[in-house]
């Protein structure tokens, strides 16, 4: 079998790449979402792109799912209950002291997941030290299964206080309520954040006990669906934390998949930056419904061990994303102050945008788009679909134009100005507030919509340079095939770093690294990083610090500082630092399949057509170029249009591209006057 298959399944679009690693011939498709059923339109873009590729049988299919991300954001989980520690019932409620807006009078906390009714106590006390205050009491553990029974509940969420540190109650109550009742799932707090934070553990274990069903009954339904369709695979799910997991374990810990949609293309993005002379890249996805960017530094990805999602404290490995609801279907809409505003809703797959022709007739950024020529009517977006200009004009003359008193040109770059500010501010609040100049990286720009954006974001931010992926519609998907197999393991240690035996810190990070790699079934093939989590002595926050055998403490410690007064502006190096949680990665890398590179072309190809595209309050005589006529060192010098069949370009006025062997299209912005 020599088939790999990924699958990102997007608000609007599926796509779909498939290699055959024992040819080199591929297939990129994009299908239309079902919504109420992910699956439906995953096997029917793989079945597609088999039959293209005349093969039946795949060697690993990966899966890009938003399944989790959805039903925590419309909160369509489980019915399900927590079972704590006799006194913290009410955790979930309470929270940490800090305000969602700290000047905002009327801004509240997001409800917990689990209603008050349904979170039940349980008598027992473990200390920070692990030593049993209390025993459990198992007579009144049988009382608050039985209230489970009668209340009828899908899940359950187990949070018994320092289980982290000792997690024998936690054992206990959880073996009881599987025996108990077998049909209801079970999450315990210790496996899913064995660190210091009881809401932050608690709230993670409830959003993971919360959405498990939803997504184990997903996952068997894909599965049984593929195999239905004569599909024999060995499905892999994508992680928050940039690696894939088999389906079955996913599952289970299925809160690691809340990033699993975006995860792709940033890893994408890594494997761009190790072929590529662009080292530094923003990841900048935008596709139907919403805008996605993360920062590779040096080839890297970065990571983040807190992040919160629809308001709720995650503290599991993931990458370093940020997320805002502006897409191509964003659907632009006008206030009761009479402000223009764009998103977050969207018009998704259907009824979609206006020019779609499904039904829509709200102006969306895709209509405008059209509206400026910077689409057009016989566009191949998404494979064919041709574009309804006049339903796109009626929509932004009804909507936007006659209650502002614009004319439709005028209404819809108004909706580009505020869409391409939403997302410059997205862009800033994960490079300039994490003390990251944007000017000494390139944007890579991707998905549907992203390359019709990007240059505007760069002069936006002062980058110079924009890189264009050779397939952007479907470089998530194509992502998931360049990411390795990858568990993560996160433990709670503190003490003060110089009085830490950091010979015992390497034994007890090996014996994380054992677990992991069982896990993973892992072979002579597996690599490992270990990182520690660091703060100065008060701090509640911490910072992963890389660790080996050669570290010593003073060194962590400078490195901490270092890292400290980048992220926060200032240092203090004669504070002591305190030693709060490990961390480790264990990966199995994966093959990568070779694309071929492209063959040398013409210097300044010609272009298909000309146009009107609007430009800066002006129509202004623009180029249209086709992608596939673009071989290495082709230039092309703005005003231009580069259509493809997943995306399309605009390189504006002053603007320039070129194209590298390997496939990118790089623009580059006028020098500066």
């Amino acid at each position: 079998m020599t088939i790999r298959i990924g699958v990102d399944t997007g608000g609007t679009f599926t796509d779909v790449v498939a290699d055959d690693c024992a040819n080199g011939k591929s297939v990129r498709l994009k299908v239309p979402s079902t919504r109420e059923d992910p699956s439906e339109a995953i096997a029917s873009g793989v079945v597609r792109a088999l039959q293209q590729l005349g093969k039946s049988d795949v060697a690993r299919l990966v899966h890009g799912t938003t399944v989790a991300t959805n039903a925590l954001l419309e909160r369509r989980g489980a019915r399900t209950a927590l079972v704590t520690t006799a006194g913290f019932r009410d955790l979930l409620a309470i929270a940490r002291q800090n305000r969602p807006a700290l000047y905002d009078l009327r801004a509240r906390r997001t409800p917990p997941l689990i209603p008050r009714h349904l979170r039940l106590e349980v008598s027992e006390r473990v200390d920070a030290e692990g030593k049993i205050r209390a025993p459990l009491d198992l007579e009144e553990l049988e009382r608050v299964i039985d209230q489970l029974e009668s209340l009828g509940v899908e899940s359950v969420a187990v949070g018994l206080l320092f289980s982290h540190v000792n997690p024998a109650h936690e054992l206990a109550t959880a073996r009881r309520i599987a025996e108990r009742l077998p049909s209801v799932g079970v999450t315990m707090s210790h496996t899913m954040a064995a660190v210091p934070g009881e809401y932050e553990r608690l709230s993670t274990t409830a959003v993971n006990a919360f959405v498990q069903p939803v997504m184990h009954e997903y996952l068997t339904r894909l599965t049984q669906r593929l195999e239905s369709e004569g599909v024999r695979a060995d499905v892999m799910v994508m992680k928050s934390s940039g690696g894939v997991g088999p389906a079955a374990a996913v599952a289970e810990k299925c809160v690691e998949t809340v990033l699993s949609g975006p995860a792709g293309g940033v890893m994408a993005c890594v494997d761009l930056a190790h072929r590529t002379p662009h080292q530094n890249l923003i990841a900048a996805d935008m596709g139907g419904t919403s805008f996605d960017v993360a920062v590779v530094t040096a080839g890297q990805e970065s990571h983040a061990r807190d992040t919160e999602i629809a308001g709720h404290p995650l503290r599991t490995p993931m990458l370093d994303l940020s997320t805002i609801g502006a897409g191509g279907g964003s659907i632009a809409w006008v206030d009761t102050g009479g402000s223009l505003r764009v998103g977050p809703q969207s018009a998704g797959a259907v009824p979609g945008p206006a020019c779609y022709g499904r039904g829509g007739d709200l102006p969306t950024v895709t209509d405008a788009n059209l509206v400026l020529g910077r689409l057009t009517s016989d566009s191949r977006l998404a494979g064919g679909m041709q574009l309804d200009l006049a339903a796109a004009r009626k929509a932004f003359e009804t909507h936007l134009a006659k209650p502002l008193g614009l004319s439709v040109e005028e209404a819809a770059a108004g909706v580009l100005r505020v869409v391409n500010a939403s997302m410059t501010a997205a862009i800033r609040q994960i490079t300039v507030q994490r003390g990251i100049d944007p000017r000494d990286y390139a944007i890579c720009a991707y998905g549907g919509a992203g390359p019709l954006h990007a240059a505007e974001l760069a002069c936006e931010l002062g980058v110079r340079t924009v890189v264009v992926p050779r397939t952007p519609g479907v470089f998530s998907a194509e992502g998931l095939l360049s990411c390795d197999l990858r568990e993560d393991r996160m433990q709670s240690r503190i003490e003060l770093l110089a009085d830490a035996d950091l010979a015992d810190v390497a034994e007890q990070v090996r014996g994380m690294e054992q677990d992991a790699a069982q896990s993973l079934a892992a072979d002579d093939q597996a690599q490992a990083t270990w990182s520690l989590g660091l703060r100065y002595l008060g701090q509640t926050e911490e910072i992963a610090v890389a660790f080996d055998l050669k570290a010593d403490a003073a060194k962590l410690a400078q490195s901490f500082s270092s890292a400290h007064e980048q992220l926060y502006g200032f240092a203090r190096g004669e504070h002591a630092v305190q030693l709060a949680s490990l961390w480790v990665s264990v990966t199995v890398p994966t093959t990568h399949a070779e694309q071929a590179g492209l063959a040398a072309s013409v210097a300044v190809p010609k272009s298909v057509h000309r146009r009107p595209v609007y430009f800066a309050g002006n129509h202004i005589d623009t180029g249209i170029y086709r992608r596939e006529d673009l071989g290495a060192g082709s230039v092309i010098e703005g005003p231009a249009v580069i259509e493809q069949d997943d995306t399309t370009t605009v390189t504006p006025p002053g603007w320039s591209g070129q194209t590298l062997a390997t496939g990118e299209l790089v623009l580059t912005a006028p020098a500066p006057s």
